[in-house]
């Protein structure tokens, strides 16, 4: 797995970036060839080939059951959020799932007034958690894999980031749920969608807040990179309106490749993923994050900058 990570990292390049209300986006591209394919969770609930559901009638807060009904692969996204069912959830790993097969997936409640039936399986809501949200989620389910091998979050952080997101928005939920910011937000963040255009055969991004790295995203595919751009951006861009960063200067392209290489020298864990391929954790050298590999070849991977406090980059200080 080693020869297989460094050989992703080395293969990155970025290219010019784009700079909008605070958040600057450096576009990142990969020489390795295209491998695995896959569809993405919003083209399979589309295309009808994907039901998720609660994993019993009661439900259980922190497990899902995802059923792909097509002869395709689905890539869903850590973070992707789910609406429906008992109450919204958002997937708590990057999880592959193969044709015809099922699978119980870990998630984290992203709503947390609500445990009643709405519909009795689950559908696109549209929106990945915010970053904030995704940063602390990202590092306790790394903390619980390497303590007892699971992929639990802990799930009352994730409550705590979501009501100061809602807190700081001004939202007033009467389920305390994720999506109603980003609802209400909905026309300041597609001014985002705009400003930031995706360059052909693009495959990732890193993202700036100010003068400080955010996060590092990828998805091997640039079909699929471009389908799940919107929701990778929009996860950036509301903690951007809702912070003091301002646009930094003169910022490069190898500042860029600095931090995403910050995860060769990080401590690397590897597990089976819940789904197919193998689940990575980074940790260490001031960022976490993780990826997913299957056959060989990196399908997903994010990173976050992680500071002696545990806090993200991505925490409003105005850049200078």
């Amino acid at each position: 797995m080693k020869t297989v990570i460094e050989s992703f990292f080395n293969s990155l390049k970025t290219g010019e970036p784009c700079s909008f209300k605070g958040l600057t986006a450096f576009p990142v591209f990969s020489t390795l060839p295209e491998g695995v394919d896959f569809a993405t969770l919003t083209e399979a609930f589309r295309e009808d080939w994907i039901e998720i559901r609660e994993l019993t009638q009661g439900g259980s807060v922190p497990e899902l059951l995802v059923i792909n009904k097509s002869d395709r692969n689905i890539l869903i996204l850590d973070s992707e959020e789910l609406q429906g069912a008992k109450q919204n959830r958002v997937l708590n790993i990057t999880v592959l799932v193969t044709a015809w097969s099922k699978v119980v997936v870990p998630v984290s409640c992203t709503e947390r007034g609500r445990w009643h039936y709405l519909s009795n399986v689950f559908s696109d809501s549209g929106t990945m958690a915010a970053r904030t949200v995704r940063f602390s989620k990202n590092r306790s389910v790394g903390e619980n894999l390497r303590r007892d091998s699971t992929f639990r979050s802990d799930q009352m952080e994730v409550w705590d980031k979501v009501d100061e997101l809602s807190m700081r928005s001004g939202t007033m939920s009467r389920t305390q749920a994720m999506r109603d910011v980003f609802v209400d937000m909905d026309e300041k963040l597609r001014s985002f969608d705009k400003a930031f255009p995706l360059s052909e055969g693009q495959r990732g991004v890193v993202f700036f807040a100010g003068k400080e790295p955010a996060g590092f995203e990828y998805v091997s595919e640039p079909r699929a990179f471009r389908d799940l751009f919107p929701k990778i951006l929009r996860s950036y861009a509301v903690e951007s309106l809702l912070g003091e960063a301002k646009t930094a200067r003169a910022l490069s392209g190898d500042q860029a490749m600095a931090f995403i290489e910050k995860a060769l020298s990080a401590e690397t864990t590897v597990k089976h993923s819940a789904g197919r391929g193998e689940d990575i954790r980074f940790s260490g050298d001031g960022v976490i994050g993780s990826a997913l590999a299957y056959e060989d070849e990196i399908l997903h991977a994010v990173l976050f900058p992680d500071d002696k406090e545990g806090r993200p980059g991505i925490s409003g200080r105005p850049g200078r």
